[in-house]
């Protein structure tokens, strides 16, 4: 299973285009997920919940992060 978080975004929508080519197994991870392949697996979830990213990725071989999150010092 390929997961992209942050799938929402032009990046992810080519992403998960791309990865066809490898795999039929891609999980679509974003607030409001939409397939973009026909056999993607999508899964709404709040990016900057720990607690649901960690859900989100169980049982990926891959994970690509494509989010930006903004940390204040």
């Amino acid at each position: 299973m390929q997961t992209i978080l942050g799938a929402g975004g032009a990046i992810g929508i080519e992403l998960a285009k791309s990865l066809t080519a490898y795999t039929s197994k891609i999980r679509l991870v974003s607030r409001n997920p939409k397939k973009v392949n026909d056999t993607n697996h999508i899964i709404s979830v709040d990016l900057g919940e720990r607690a649901q990213v960690f859900e989100a990725i169980k049982g990926s071989s891959h994970c690509v992060r494509n989010y930006w999150i903004s940390v204040q010092a």
